[in-house]
């Protein structure tokens, strides 16, 4: 009796030794490509994931895989990725999603996007209260309404804003529709202007000269990937130019930003990725929606000084400004 109890003992010991030394769960991450604004959303995945109770290298590990912005690569990343069997994917920006809602054969690799505007128009979820079978996650939805009042606290004479966007990307499609319904309610112009290529975005900014009173960019990847160029004709040409992505090292180029954090967009999409590993099916859980606390404003004084603008007076003292 003693000697069975001494061996259950044991197993029950065995047992939580398996436990403790269980292999950590690997969470593949996938992106269009590397670009600081997507890479923050992988660092405040983690970071929340951390928070969260799952501890790198011990509860999980991540395998990072890009495409370097080459729409051709993309079938071969995730590939790579669904070979690796991870118990779950964080898959960044709207095309990528796209093609892992396709590409991904396992239906039983939850996939948890980040860096989508909108999900439903992209076919990535069926409805903004539920996800796939396979998706869900958090979206980058834009506030353009507190946009345009930010921009005319900045500039409170401005009549018109010049906006570029790739007409083939549903992403683009999403922020320009949005854009110019709030510009109307904000009694505010918006020259739209496509671009289908990198190398075109010179002259496409070079056309808003004289036209409008400032350019302001939606998160759109043909670009957000060359914010310089886009920074360089819009100084030039002294057009004050905003952004709805924030860059530290851009800022000096820039009259300011209305920005959504990637970083927070990446702890939301964390909140969900935490919920199906516990069990939670992804069609049972809504899209993220950006909240007020998700976005930042900034008014670079450098930027504006770089065009000829002074900070309005009702700024001078405003926690907005970046010396």
């Amino acid at each position: 009796m003693k000697f069975k109890a001494l061996r259950l003992a044991a197993a029950f010991l065995c047992a939580g030794l398996n436990v403790a030394h269980a292999d950590p769960k690997l969470i593949a991450i996938a992106s269009f490509g590397e670009h600081p604004a997507l890479n923050e959303v992988a660092d405040g995945f983690k970071a929340r994931m951390t928070a969260l109770g799952f501890v790198e290298g011990t509860d999980v590990v991540y395998d990072f895989q890009h495409a370097n912005f080459d729409r051709s690569l993309v079938p071969q990343v995730l590939q790579k990725v669904e070979a690796e069997k991870p118990a779950l994917i964080l898959a960044l920006t709207t095309g990528l999603n796209q093609a892992a809602v396709r590409g991904i054969t396992d239906k039983s690799i939850p996939i948890v996007f980040g860096a989508v505007v909108d999900p439903v128009v992209a076919g990535i979820v069926p409805d903004w209260e539920h996800g796939s079978a396979f998706s869900a996650g958090a979206s980058m939805m834009p506030d353009f309404d507190a946009t345009f009042a930010f921009l005319k606290q900045v500039m409170p004479d401005i009549k018109s804003v010049g906006t570029l966007f790739n007409p083939g990307e549903d992403n683009d499609a999403t922020n320009i529709k949005l854009i110019e319904e709030a510009a109307a309610k904000a009694g505010i112009t918006v020259l739209a202007v496509p671009v289908e290529n990198a190398a075109d975005l010179p002259q496409r900014v070079q056309s808003f000269d004289g036209k409008v009173d400032a350019i302001f960019l939606i998160q759109s990847n043909i670009v957000q990937t060359s914010v310089p160029v886009v920074a360089q004709v819009a100084q030039r040409i002294k057009l004050p130019l905003f952004n709805s992505v924030y860059s530290a090292e851009l800022a000096p180029n820039m009259a300011g930003f209305h920005a959504i954090s990637y970083f927070k967009n990446g702890e939301h999409a964390a909140d969900i990725a935490a919920r199906i590993l516990k069990g939670e099916s992804p069609a049972d859980i809504a899209t993220y929606v950006p909240q007020p606390e998700d976005f930042d404003s900034y008014v670079s004084v450098k930027g504006m000084e770089a065009i000829g603008l002074a900070i309005p007076p009702a700024l001078e003292n405003s926690p907005w400004l970046l010396q």
